[in-house]
């Protein structure tokens, strides 16, 4: 499968949910307890399954992101493990990494969405930023406006500064795509069900 093919694979599924219609109700149909990490556990792995039915993709969920490229080892920058990663079985190399996150609009949701974008980066980086793909999908309750998201996500693109003063560049585009999805969450905290995923990149 080439890059167009992956992309519209991924696109196609998140509009119409075959995937997650079949294996996980709990999104599309039954509904799920915002309770804890259920929500979070359950995209994630959702977008782990996706990667698992593309012929000739393995797809590990909660992976650790092993620096390829040591000029971004964690001794000089940080350790990431990512929601999901996706590798070509023919060389183990990986073509996607992804993360699924809670938005909200309070101070603390909006670093924590910052940091999984930064982490995003950080692994395309560590593994020798040529990936084809990086996704990052956000999940909000119907209603609530995600306010300045664009800043965000312009992190792929301008890179990022860490603690230590280490600049992150932001990704080659003539090599990689990033597309970032909205997932809206509807029904009341006891029952949830997500089958709206609005392409926003």
């Amino acid at each position: 499968m080439d890059k167009e093919q992956l992309k519209a694979m991924i696109i196609e599924e998140f509009k119409n949910g075959k995937i997650r219609d079949s294996l996980f109700p709990m999104l599309s149909v039954h509904g799920i307890r915002d309770y804890s990490e259920t929500v979070h556990s359950a995209g994630l792995n959702y977008i782990t399954e996706i990667g698992r039915h593309i012929q000739g993709v393995t797809a590990l969920s909660e992976c650790p992101v092993y620096p390829i490229n040591q000029q971004y080892g964690h001794s000089m920058t940080r350790e990431v493990r990512l929601d999901s990663v996706w590798y070509r079985q023919q060389d183990v190399k990986p073509i996607l990494v992804s993360e699924f996150e809670r938005f909200e609009n309070s101070k603390g949701k909006h670093d924590k969405l910052r940091e999984k974008i930064e982490n995003l980066l950080l692994a395309y980086h560590q593994l020798g930023s040529d990936l084809p793909f990086i996704l990052f999908v956000y999940w909000s309750y119907s209603g609530a406006i995600p306010k300045n998201i664009d800043k965000y996500i312009s992190i792929f693109d301008e890179g990022f500064t860490l603690p230590n003063g280490r600049f992150i560049p932001g990704i080659n585009s003539f090599v990689t795509d990033y597309l970032v999805f909205q997932a809206v969450a509807s029904g009341t905290k006891e029952n949830l069900t997500i089958n709206e995923w609005i392409q926003v990149r």
